[in-house]
């Protein structure tokens, strides 16, 4: 009789299940990975890029998103490469997910810096260049050096990191070689004020560490209850630079519709209040995401209104 094999169905099973295992430990890293290792921040850099372009009404110029994006992921990753163990009590997600390949660090951020280098020099002017290595050193030189003043001057970790990522402004305005005047200086404390807004509330989730570590922001000096009432004065006054603008019709009449970010942010300022809220989450996620929806609200804003682009 001829000899009939039988398939082993139970290890075909296990086999599929440890697929499926690997896929689904796969996608969770890649979701943390984006959360946690400066992506979803860095892919902001880009929107806050893509929107100032289209505010300028400039050709947009493709390829310096992705230049905007390596920027921060470069000081981002290497703050939190040096940070990793401080890191640890504050936010522990983002601490374990990184320890997984804590040693590739130096590496990736090398990759990181020479791929910014290689763009820049290869699309950019001497300008631009410059610029642009005048702000990525001003981010690393924050966490090797004078990270320390953030012990004694009150709120100097938010305010130096919200004038270093406005400078994003400049940067792109000389990089798509657009004067330098009373338009770029606007947006420019726009985004300062946005920043002031997205930072301090973030400083919130860290409070309980920055005081073991003596860091005085804003959020350790005030208190919550106190923070939350001056992130809403400063949530409403980001948008005078805008009304201004537009009332010296130095920018589009569009730019009206950021309007919508008061209420985003005034949305999450309440939302913290709320005992059950994961500050954490709320903080990694919805308000690190703000500048992700600016260029979607600016499209739809120049599509809707073709006539008032002039």
């Amino acid at each position: 009789m001829p000899i009939v094999k039988y398939r082993n169905y139970n290890n075909f099973d296990f086999q599929r299940e440890d697929i499926v295992s690997k896929l689904l430990a796969t996608k969770e890293f890649i979701i943390n990975e984006f959360v946690h290792g400066g992506h979803l921040l860095s892919l902001g850099s880009s929107a806050v890029a893509l929107s100032t372009m289209l505010l300028l009404r400039t050709m947009i110029r493709w390829e310096f998103l992705l230049i905007a994006y390596l920027c921060p992921l470069c000081v981002y990753s290497f703050d939190h490469y040096k940070d990793i163990e401080k890191d640890a009590a504050s936010n522990a997600d983002r601490t374990n997910h990184l320890k997984k390949y804590n040693k590739l660090h130096p590496i990736i951020i090398g990759i990181y810096g020479i791929m910014f280098f290689a763009l820049l020099i290869y699309f950019g002017n001497l300008a631009s260049l410059i610029f642009g290595v005048v702000l990525l050193l001003t981010g690393l030189v924050y966490t090797s050096k004078i990270k320390n003043l953030t012990t004694k001057i009150t709120g100097f970790k938010s305010v130096y990191t919200s004038l270093s990522v406005a400078s994003l402004i400049i940067f792109t305005g000389i990089y798509c070689s657009y004067p330098l005047g009373p338009v770029l200086l606007l947006l420019f404390v726009f985004l300062f004020f946005r920043l002031m807004v997205n930072t301090c509330f973030c400083d919130i989730k860290d409070m309980e560490n920055d005081k073991k570590y003596q860091i005085k922001t804003l959020a350790v000096v005030l208190g919550k209850e106190k923070l939350l009432v001056i992130l809403h004065m400063i949530n409403i006054i980001s948008l005078v630079p805008i009304f201004i603008g537009v009332y010296l019709h130095l920018l589009p009449l569009f730019s009206l519709l950021l309007v919508v970010l008061i209420m985003y942010s005034f949305y999450y300022i309440q939302k913290s209040k709320h005992k059950e809220t994961n500050i954490q989450s709320l903080s990694s996620i919805v308000v690190d995401g703000e500048y992700a929806f600016w260029p979607f609200i600016l499209f739809v804003g120049s599509s809707l209104i073709p006539f008032l682009i002039k």
